[in-house]
């Protein structure tokens, strides 16, 4: 048949290929390729490649991430050790620097709520604080410490846990309130403008002044008229960029807000007492005791504004309303708060700025309320990290364990107060016999170095030996 389509052999050199029916590349060639190495274990496809550091191009372009969820968190942990730093330059130096004006007056707000007149204010401040970032605290939660970890039916543990889930969106609800209102202001400056108006008359029937648990005429508006005039917006116009996710975070902070209504939670409550476990592991009245704990919460004055105004002022500035040149700022401190707060992280931790004497002092403090695990026989051990910077005086850092109110204190001094060793001994020893607790050590050395979280708790790291790959 004649060749009619023209069909002719390509012209391909094919000395560089291999045929798989030659003797020299074929099952019997005694070259080895990819050996095994017992040693060691090696990828499934026997190629050798820098996993942890990702340097190779491969590992760049690679669509599978080798590395682990826990690795990548000990590994963030070590590249966000300087939050506390980055907040001082934030709010100390640079803030005045800003060349928004809103973004600066948020600065200026923020610096006068921490700023503290007595010594009484101080303390009533670092209290207050404590109370703020570590919500489940008290007698009322060490109760449910015991419910949880006694031995109590697997249904009542499942109560206890969505009755805590949910009064963690309760105690949160005057703080969601506040993002929802920055998240609608602004939505309402990137929609279409013969949308504005209607969506900001919506906004402004919200009572963004709500006390928590009051959350039933906020969600009505929300479920009914907010979120579905968005739904309607993005399908009518296919606004698919921004608009879209500041509407779906709007919806994940909604969704929270609702779960925290305070009628929602007591009803929670109620199934856990029917349990005939309850009696026997909660003592004392359980409805007083949730009385106080609604009645106690959520009042704590001008403190309350603390997390709203610092997380209102890192949003504004990652958005780029402190100049495009400080977004990567604002973002380097939101990551290392929110790497702190990981669901890795085995510590409480705390952030504590303020301004006492006409001194800035910017404060970080990481806390395992329960250092010996393992060891069942003996008390329970405090073990605390806590690193402050004191304008005009230097950094300090204190590594304090406490035990059978016994204390094993390490403080690290500015060089300049090295040579006043002693009395610094003397003033800290007098300050732990006032409190009731005797010393098993109490050193004080120069400080020379910024020490990292998980050189204080090494058992940050012992974690990540477990198999925990990214999928």
């Amino acid at each position: 048949m004649a060749n009619i389509l023209q069909v002719t052999t390509p012209n391909i050199d094919n000395r560089n290929m291999i045929n798989p029916q030659d003797p020299k590349h074929g099952a019997g060639n005694p070259a080895i390729h990819n050996p095994a190495d017992p040693t060691r274990v090696v990828r499934p496809d026997g190629r050798e490649g820098d996993q942890m550091g990702k340097n190779t191009q491969d590992a760049l372009l690679s669509v599978v991430d080798y590395d682990s969820n826990y690795g990548a968190f000990v590994k963030g942990l070590g590249e966000s050790s300087d939050l506390a730093g980055a907040m001082e330059r934030l709010l100390f130096t640079d803030g005045a620097g800003l060349d928004k004006a809103e973004v600066a007056d948020l600065v200026e707000k923020f610096l006068l709520s921490m700023r503290m007149d007595s010594p009484e204010d101080l303390l009533a401040y670092l209290q207050g604080q404590g109370v703020l970032q570590a919500k489940f605290s008290g007698t009322f939660f060490n109760q449910f410490r015991t419910l949880l970890l006694g031995s109590s039916s697997r249904a009542l543990q499942e109560a206890a846990l969505d009755f805590l889930k949910s009064y963690n969106n309760f105690s949160s609800g005057e703080h969601l309130l506040q993002q929802m209102r920055s998240l609608t202001d602004d939505i309402a400056q990137l929609l279409l403008r013969s949308y504005r108006e209607d969506f900001k008359e919506l906004a402004d029937s919200m009572n963004w002044q709500a006390a928590n648990g009051d959350t039933a005429g906020n969600t009505a508006l929300l479920n009914k008229s907010l979120i579905p005039f968005l739904a309607d917006y993005i399908s009518r116009t296919h606004d698919y960029g921004a608009v879209r996710e500041a509407a779906m975070l709007l919806v994940f902070h909604a969704a929270r807000y609702q779960d925290g209504d305070e009628e929602r939670l007591r009803k929670l409550f109620e199934n856990m007492t029917g349990d005939r476990d309850f009696a026997r592991l909660f003592k004392g009245d359980a409805q007083e005791s949730l009385n106080n704990l609604l009645g106690t919460r959520g009042a704590d004055g001008p403190l309350s504004g603390f997390a709203d105004g610092l997380s209102g002022l890192l949003l504004k500035g990652a958005n780029g309303y402190g100049g495009l040149e400080n977004v990567q700022q604002f973002y380097s401190i939101m990551n290392g708060m929110l790497l702190n707060e990981s669901v890795y992280m085995p510590l409480l931790h705390f952030i504590l700025p303020f301004q006492y004497e006409d001194n800035n002092v910017m404060s970080e403090m990481w806390v395992d309320p329960d250092s010996d695990r393992g060891d069942q026989e003996g008390a329970r051990k405090i073990k605390l990290f806590l690193k402050f910077d004191i304008q005009s005086v230097g950094k300090f850092e204190l590594v304090l364990t406490l035990q059978n109110r016994e204390a094993g204190v390490q403080l690290f001094v500015p060089p300049h107060l090295v040579k006043e060793e002693k009395k610094i001994q003397t003033d800290v020893a007098d300050i732990l016999k006032e409190n009731g607790f005797r010393f098993s050590q109490l050193m004080v050395r120069r400080h020379t170095r910024d020490r990292r979280v998980d050189e204080i708790f090494p058992e940050i790291r012992e974690r990540e030996r477990t198999i925990n790959v990214r999928i």
